[in-house]
């Protein structure tokens, strides 16, 4: 059966990225350099320090991350990243956690259904959160 993962570019800035979600997240993160993998004499020498592929997973969070793209970045707010949380206290610290340094677009509001907010991380990357 297919699985789905997000698969998100930082466009130099994804070490930092996947680091932070790190701390956030737990779980074990790789971090492959373009100058460190088998297509690295196919790229030019100024890509060597760019992150070709990141991942991290833990029990319950998988992401997957490059630098590269092949094509131009354009951030938008079609797509969201939803965490599915256990409770008023996982989707408070989760959404404090990611908001830092990012923009709130709708701040934790209890719903009919739960809690429910939105926000943009410091990396353009856009959450929702249920809880």
């Amino acid at each position: 059966m297919a699985t789905l993962n997000p698969y998100l570019n930082f466009y130099g800035k994804c070490t930092e990225a996947m680091n932070f979600y790190k701390e956030i997240f737990g779980g074990e993160l790789s971090i492959q350099l373009a100058g460190d993998s088998p297509a690295k004499d196919q790229m030019p020498e100024h890509l060597h320090n760019q992150v070709i592929h990141s991942h991290l997973k833990s029990d319950t969070i998988e992401i997957m991350a490059t630098d590269m793209a092949p094509t131009q970045p354009v951030e938008g707010n079609t797509v969201y990243l939803a965490l599915i949380c256990s409770g008023e206290e996982e989707v408070r610290k989760l959404f404090d956690y990611l908001s830092q340094g990012g923009r709130v677009e709708q701040p934790l509001t209890q719903a009919f259904f739960g809690w429910f907010g939105s926000l943009e991380d410091k990396f353009g990357k856009h959450w929702m959160f249920q809880g």
